[in-house]
């Protein structure tokens, strides 16, 4: 009877290596980030980026999406793992991994007005479309701007920017200038509508995003990950892949 027990250590040791390849992190993304986030395909530039960056360290991913504002929040639901899309300055106490993608906020106007911007609180004057918690990432300043502004508001269905612009029911789109365009293909294809020329207002600094992890060890592991994914290409690879231009512009 006693055999049994003398080869169970050994037996664990050497399934050991193959479990810990196995292990699958659930990671939170928010549902409305294309294309950056794509939940139809279970992909986008940080899924395929926090995807790669994992397997590179014998982890898997199991994306699960959820609506952007429950994002902070998703730690307390102790089968996820780790949240995308977040900054340190969001309050969550979490292990934060190293940048892996920056976004690029911009105010948007139609070139045919003729819009000159220069500063956020220029922005008061018209009427805006954000993407959700600008307010909170965009600093104070724009804070300030939105909390005066009766005419601010914030979608997380991103294409109902681009489509409030052309028809000119709204003054200045405040997006990622990658989200923007790609939502300028759907416009096209999904809407047969006209996507007219556009005017980029650089305002805010670009934006580091970080992954927030409940674990500390494979806070780590993802970071080697990442670097990993720069240093043989691979990352810029997946941003290529998703990259649009403005066929107006």
């Amino acid at each position: 009877m006693s055999r049994p027990y003398r080869l169970l250590p050994a037996v664990l040791l050497s399934l050991s290596p193959t479990l810990a390849a196995a292990q699958v992190l659930n990671v939170a993304f928010g549902e409305s980030l294309e294309p950056y986030v794509m939940p139809q395909q279970a992909s986008g530039i940080e899924v395929e980026i926090i995807r790669e960056a994992l397997r590179a360290e014998g982890l898997g991913m199991q994306p699960v999406f959820m609506a952007q504002k429950r994002l902070p929040l998703a730690l307390k639901n102790p089968r996820i793992d780790a949240i995308a899309t977040i900054r340190p300055d969001s309050g969550l106490k979490a292990a934060y991994s190293d940048p892996y993608v920056y976004y690029e906020d911009v105010a948007i106007t139609l070139r045919s007005r003729n819009l000159q911007l220069r500063e956020v609180a220029e922005l008061g004057k018209y009427s805006i479309s954000a993407f959700p918690l600008a307010t909170q990432y965009l600093g104070a300043e724009f804070a300030r701007m939105a909390a005066n502004n009766p005419r601010y508001g914030e979608t997380g269905n991103q294409i109902d920017q681009n489509r409030l612009l052309y028809r000119h029911l709204i003054d200045v789109v405040v997006a990622d200038q990658r989200i923007f365009k790609y939502m300028n293909q759907r416009v096209v294809s999904d809407f047969r509508e006209v996507v007219q020329p556009v005017s980029y207002h650089q305002l805010f600094e670009k934006l580091p995003y970080r992954v927030a992890f409940r674990s500390a060890a494979l806070r780590d592991r993802f970071n080697r990950g990442l670097a990993t994914l720069n240093g043989n290409g691979l990352y810029q690879q997946i941003l290529n892949r998703f990259q649009h231009t403005d066929s107006v512009d």
